[in-house]
């Protein structure tokens, strides 16, 4: 089976969630037997000699440029269905993308990954916002040739596949649900002689930065609960916020923000927390809460979107917007072992199921069926 990977080579550096999808299902299909796979990107995204960059993590794949930037191809491929890959990519049996993007094609089946809809959805505090609107507008003109000409699409949820049916109209037996995983090393055992706290004393982890759509505003109002119900208790904020957002942080003396936190020190971070606190408004999977179980981190979320699948009964999911529930139940995981231990073990025993293994081996198994 030959496949052209079309990929956004720019978001796999310092990769977030769709870049680590986008790094692990490319990898594990190249490494994959009777699979023969060529990542398709512009030519400025690529090398001199028409390689991917020794510093990206997909170098060494076989990579083939195509001769327009990536906003100019895809503008055309949306609007136009032209030019066809074909002319670069002939004898493909699939073009595949990791993320949402149509690519107009005459011989290959055609599979694109759709990562969440929130564009699409009328019921979030800023759904008539006029930059989601215009966002709005923006996707509207990418998926509709998705819908009605892709062969197959991919999900990381069933949320996700359910909503691609109701809000677009797509046919379910032509979505099939892969999933998203987990770096090894969150599932590794701890170094010998590795610290078991990070930053002195005890604290809960916020992993995304803060935002709107991760619930910045409600991160900052359970910080204010705890001050009361266990002020020796910190929040510390990994990833980049928005602006909006840092003035409320630095006033919070309980409150930290990190900023980017590369891999090995996010396990560490999880690793000497007392919980993951996720209050996202809106997830398609959300990846970091797979991450912090399998750390052996016990996860607080929100019961939006994806979010309860994804934990299942392996973490606590309360109503985001009530603060004193969610600092209650953050105050009850650092007073009882018990319950902390609990959710630790149940939380790894539910990460196996987001190896990525296991989500190339789905992607795998419906290229070759479909």
């Amino acid at each position: 089976m030959k496949v052209m990977a079309y990929t956004h080579l720019h978001r796999t550096r310092n990769p977030t969630g769709v870049g680590n999808h986008m790094i692990q299902m490319v990898q594990g299909l190249w490494r994959a037997s009777g699979v023969e796979v060529i990542v398709v990107a512009p030519r400025n995204q690529l090398d001199e000699m028409g390689r991917i960059p020794m510093q990206n993590p997909l170098a060494g794949i076989p990579a083939r440029g195509l001769p327009l930037d990536r906003r100019w191809l895809e503008a055309m491929w949306e609007r136009l269905d032209t030019p066809k890959l074909d002319h670069w990519c002939r004898g493909a049996d699939w073009v595949y993308t990791p993320t949402e993007a149509y690519i107009a094609v005459r011989g290959p089946r055609l599979a694109v990954t759709v990562h969440d809809l929130h564009a699409f959805e009328t019921n979030l505090p800023w759904s008539n916002s006029p930059a989601h609107q215009a966002l709005r507008r923006r996707w509207a003109a990418m998926f509709r040739p998705i819908i009605k000409r892709a062969d197959l699409i991919l999900a990381p949820s069933d949320f996700t596949r359910r909503r691609l049916v109701e809000l677009l109209g797509a046919k379910d037996e032509r979505i099939a649900v892969v999933g998203n995983g987990v770096d090894s090393t969150f599932f590794d055992p701890p170094a010998e002689g590795e610290p078991t706290e990070c930053y002195g004393g005890r604290y809960v982890v916020v992993i995304g930065g803060l935002t709107r759509r991760k619930g910045g505003d409600l991160v900052l109002r359970t910080a204010r609960e705890l001050q009361r119900l266990a002020p020796d208790l910190r929040v510390l904020i990994a990833g980049i916020g928005e602006r909006e957002f840092d003035a409320p942080a630095s006033e919070l003396p309980n409150v930290m923000c990190l900023g980017f936190v590369g891999a090995a020190q996010l396990v560490r971070l999880l690793r000497g927390a007392v919980a993951m606190m996720f209050l996202s408004r809106y997830e398609g999977f959300g990846i970091p809460l797979a991450e912090a179980m399998a750390a052996g981190t016990p996860v607080i979320a929100s019961r939006c979107a994806a979010l309860p699948e994804v934990v299942g009964e392996a973490g606590l999911l309360v109503d985001a917007e009530n603060s004193g529930e969610v600092a209650a139940a953050i105050k009850m995981l650092s007073s009882d072992g018990t319950a902390w231990s609990d959710l630790s073990r149940r939380g790894r025993k539910r990460a196996e199921a987001y190896r990525w293994e296991i989500c190339v081996e789905r992607l795998l198994t419906v290229l070759r069926t479909s």
